[in-house]
């Protein structure tokens, strides 16, 4: 592919993967010289669709994500930074307003400038007390030099078409020795188990490792003062500082292409056998139906299972999703309903269809139907393999 890596500016591109049911015509490329993944064409700019709650590459426009990050983003602060005195912040796709509000709850004097360029949840931000809110794409405003002591950017990277440019753009407004606050997803999950859904998805156009991103975050002059988390295989986290030297990222990484080389093939033949048993988990889940089975998790483990699986929501006493069910009234037909429903429905089967939050899932499923059996999604995938 004659097109430059963002990363180390070789034109060394080769597709590697094609995602399911790309609306945006994506494929996926991996750079042979430093091992950064990516997806060509660099659309990033594609016309404003409805909610898809999908398990392919359409997946978007749901917006509650982030919020399940603004917790690690404050304990890392916390760790780098007093939250006393006048400080000035600029949270990056501020979406809902999740990390703004717990931002300014534990900063008293704080002052935050909320960038957000989607209308429908701008105004999260709009009345809050010492926030400023722009509505517009970071690569849009133009911000001071030297303004702030802080940039906090939660899963907003990996949407842009040059991130690297953003990156710089982050160092210029920062003042001397302030703080960058970096999250996005990690291309290391593609090494669990029962991936089902489709990861690399249209809205992003990079697919980070720890050590791609640390390479960028470098090269754009900063020095790492927390790495990542390297249990974390879902998020990428990292607190930096502004300093007076960049490290170009020039130098090859073979060690890095075979890796990513072996995630994404990995990932293909994971999918592609866990598709194959979804219509075994859903013969399963059918054969539960006279104890009353309820599900919760509406999202994209649900979707494949239906999708893929030939799974009939019908016959389910209740879908639970108390995050989705805020943004989306109904998932394949189904209403989507509150915890509170376990209680009234009494089910004798709770399957949790989430990976990160099953065990809190759990816990809440059995205080409200004591009497219920919880089979975990993996439980559910490893017997279905096992069958198909």
């Amino acid at each position: 592919m004659r097109e430059p890596c963002e990363l180390c500016h070789h034109e060394t591109l080769t597709q590697v993967y094609e995602p399911e049911r790309s609306t945006r015509g994506l494929k996926i490329y991996l750079c042979n010289h430093c091992g950064l993944v990516q997806s060509l064409p660099r659309v990033d700019r594609a016309p404003r669709r409805a909610a898809a709650v999908s398990g392919g590459a359409d997946w978007g426009n749901v917006r509650y994500g982030k919020a399940f990050r603004t917790d690690a983003a404050m304990k890392a602060l916390s760790r780098h930074a007093r939250f006393n005195g006048d400080i000035a912040l600029l949270d990056v796709g501020s979406n809902r307003g999740s990390f703004v509000k717990a931002f300014l709850e534990a900063a008293p004097s704080a002052h935050i400038l909320a960038l957000e360029p989607d209308e429908r949840v701008a105004d999260s931000c709009k009345d809050l007390e010492r926030t400023d809110l722009i509505v517009s794409r970071i690569e849009d405003a133009a911000l001071e030099t030297g303004r702030f002591d802080i940039v906090h950017s939660c899963h907003t990277i990996e949407h842009l078409a040059h991130p690297q440019d953003v990156l710089a753009d982050h160092w210029r407004v920062l003042k001397p020795g302030g703080l960058l606050v970096l999250d996005a997803p990690n291309i290391a999950i593609l090494d669990e188990s029962d991936m089902i859904e489709e990861w690399f998805i249209d809205k992003h156009l990079y697919h980070f490792s720890a050590r791609t991103l640390i390479r960028m975050v470098r090269a754009a002059g900063f020095d790492i003062v927390e790495a990542p988390d390297a249990k974390d295989r879902a998020n990428i986290l990292i607190v930096a500082r502004k300093s007076d030297k960049a490290i170009r990222a020039k130098d090859d990484d073979p060690l890095e292409v075979s890796e990513a080389m072996r995630l994404i093939a990995a990932y293909g033949a994971t999918r592609a056998r866990n598709l194959a048993a979804l219509t075994a988990a859903a013969a399963d889940i059918a054969r539960m139906a006279p104890r009353k089975v309820a599900m919760w998790g509406a999202g994209r483990l649900f979707d494949s299972l239906v999708t893929h699986g030939g799974f009939e929501p019908a016959m389910l006493s209740a879908l639970i999703d108390k995050h989705l069910k805020q943004y989306v009234g109904e998932r394949h037909g189904r209403a989507l309903v509150e915890p509170a429903a376990l209680a009234e429905t009494q089910p004798g089967v709770v399957i949790v269809m989430s990976r990160g939050f099953a065990q809190e899932i759990a816990d809440e499923a059995k205080a409200l139907a004591p009497q219920a059996e919880i089979i975990f999604y993996s439980d559910l995938m490893a017997r279905a393999r096992q069958a198909a």
